[in-house]
Parts: structure tokens; sequence; C-alpha cells
């Protein structure tokens, strides 16, 4: 398992061995877009002013006027950011003007949820003003990140440039570029320019395996980590013909184990971790933190829950790196649990100062 590396690219390898690759997205072309969203969302409240106003005058009622201007807001502010990236997979007006798009950790689509999380914590992101707390965490981490990316498990990326029919015909045929032989061992690794051999030596020569014994060496590199040894070694036996068809020398000198981790690692299929629960619990735990600051009898001890499962989720996966992932989800849940404790504790502090100002 190799650590996330901090380059510019996200690379995906699937275990067909076609790797996709995504530019992660700079921080000005995310402030263009987050300009161009503010602009748009300016003019219909602009236009909802309006819409209020005349309503106001045809009942003769300022307050409903006010009214109704409230919620119009309110639904606008909470719900643009949030439908459009839900909608439109991954994109408000702004990131589609600037060809950006919100995709998850793994090059996979935005989900509801992803986008549900990422835009709660916007909240968060966008103190003390304009996304001050969100820019200071995209310059620290370096993966162009904001507390939402980290807390929902996306990442903003550069959307691909479309190609029309057109252009497909306009290009000669001597003209065709070869394909590239880049290689990619993992998700986390960069992709190796055309005919560079990789650091560990020359790129081991392909293999024409037997369909079954393709789907079982991608399944089992996929939960390898996951399996005991007494299992492996029976996968190992049941596969043994068809692993001493392909490595004849591996199985003869090792064992059928030790061919059918060799084929694994050719895969480049990343292990499937799963998340960890107290990552999870400390999110879930922060974000009602969040939501909860002004009631410090709730927020309190989600606050100190939040910490406590945060800590102990970080230092486990630490301890146990190629178990379990959920580092960023932890630290996020823990973050989110002591600003949400830091803003009722103060409130709290105010309450008791002006109850005895007033006794």
């Amino acid at each position: 398992m190799q650590p996330p590396d901090t380059s510019d690219d996200l690379v995906i390898s699937t275990p067909e061995r076609v790797a996709f690759q995504y530019e992660i997205a700079g921080i000005g072309s995310r402030f263009l877009a987050q300009i161009i969203d503010s602009l748009i969302i300016t003019v219909v409240l602009i236009a909802f002013t309006i819409l209020a106003g005349a309503l106001g005058g045809i009942f003769n009622s300022g307050e409903l006027a006010l009214l109704v201007e409230v919620i119009l807001a309110f639904i606008l502010l909470a719900g643009y950011f949030l439908i459009s990236e839900a909608v439109s997979n991954g994109q408000t007006l702004g990131k589609r003007s600037v060809r950006l798009r919100v995709v998850g950790d793994h090059g996979e689509p935005l989900t509801l949820g992803q986008a549900t999380i990422r835009n709660l914590v916007r909240i968060v992101d966008f103190l003390p003003v304009f996304y001050g707390i969100g820019m200071l965490t995209l310059f620290i981490n370096g993966r162009g990140k904001r507390l939402g990316d980290f807390a929902a498990g996306t990442l903003v990326v550069r959307d691909r440039q479309r190609i029309s029919l057109y252009d497909l015909g306009g290009v000669k045929a001597d003209s065709t570029a070869a394909p590239s032989t880049s290689s990619v061992s993992s998700i986390w690794s960069s992709p190796s320019p055309a005919g560079e051999a990789p650091p560990g030596g020359s790129p081991p020569p392909p293999l024409t395996l037997d369909p079954g014994l393709r789907r079982l060496v991608v399944a089992y590199a996929s939960r390898r980590e996951e399996l005991p040894m007494a299992r492996r070694q029976a996968l190992a036996q049941s596969a043994e013909p068809a692993l001493r068809r392909a490595l004849p020398e591996v199985v003869a000198t090792g064992g059928p184990l030790a061919a059918l981790d060799q084929l694994a690692e050719r895969e480049g299929i990343t292990p499937h971790r799963p998340m960890h629960r107290g990552a999870s619990a400390a999110m879930t735990w922060g974000v009602a933190t969040l939501v909860f600051f002004w009631m410090p009898l709730i927020a309190i001890p989600t606050g100190i829950l939040s910490m406590v499962f945060g800590t102990s989720a970080i230092r486990a996966i630490r301890a146990e790196p190629n178990r379990y992932q959920g580092d960023d989800r932890a630290r996020t849940g823990r973050l989110l649990g002591i600003i949400g404790l830091a803003v009722t504790s103060v409130l709290l502090a105010l309450l008791i100062i002006g109850f005895f100002l007033r006794g």
C-alpha cells in the first residue's frame, strides 16, 4: 500500500488495468468558479427581493414581504450548491463554466450523501469570511481539499476537454498519436512516462490468463489483506493447475500461493480497506456538534465524543494503515467537534455572564 502522493494528478487504476487520470483543480480556478456562483446567487437574491416587495405591496404587508424574502433566500443559499452538485454530477453553474467537477476520492461520481456532507461543512469552510478556513486548508494539505472535501471524501478535478465529431473527422490517419504506455502500479502512484522503466527495474511481461483465473486474481487482489492465511492457501490450492500453467517456475519454487500473490501484485489493484468505525463515529458526532452549536446541552457531549472517537480512530489507523482507512474523516470529524465545542462554549459563557449581570 502506497501513501497518497502530492502530485497535481489523480490516477485511478481499474481491475482491467485501464488508467484514468484527472488533473486536480487549482485554487485559482476554484476561486473563479466560486465568484461566478456568487454572482448567480446575488442576481437570484435581487429577483427574490423584487418579488417579495411586489407581494408585500399587493397585500399591503411589510411583514409578508420580509417573510417571503427570508424563506426564499434560505432555500437558495442552502440548496443551490447541494442540488446543483447532486443533480448535475458534481457541477454547479460556476464549475461548469470553468470545466471543474466534484468526484469521489477514487474518481467515482459524486453521491447525494457526499454532496450533502460536503455542503453542510461549507459553513465552517466559509468562516470567518469568504472561505477563510477553506482557503487555509487548501494551502496546508496541498491536495486541493477543503474541510468539506475531507469530510465527504471528495475532490475537485478539471473536467475533460469535450471532443466533437467534427474534431475527430479532421484528424489525419497518419497523425494519430501512438498509444501511451505509461503504467500505474496503484491509484496513489504517478504515471510513468512512455518508454521509461519503473524504479524497480523493467516492467513484467504481460501474461495471458485463463478468464476464470483472471476473475479469481482480481477478486483476490482486492480482498487479500482481509483474508486469513488459511483461506488464501486454500484458494491458491484450488487454482494450482491454472497457476502452474501461468507461472510454472514460481509454483515450483514458492508454491501456488506465491504465484497467486505475484499475479495479484501485477494487477495493480489497491486492496480494499474498510472504513474505521471510529472515523465514521467522529464525523457523525462532529457534524452533530456543528448543527446543534446553539444548544450547549447537546453540543458539549457530542463535541467531546467526536474528539474521543476521532483520536482513537487516528491512532488505530496509524497502527494498521493497511487494514483501515478513514484518517481524513477522523481528523475532520474531530476538528468539526472542536470548532462546534468552542462556539457553544463561548455562547454558554455569554449566557452565564448575562445571567449574573442581570441578577
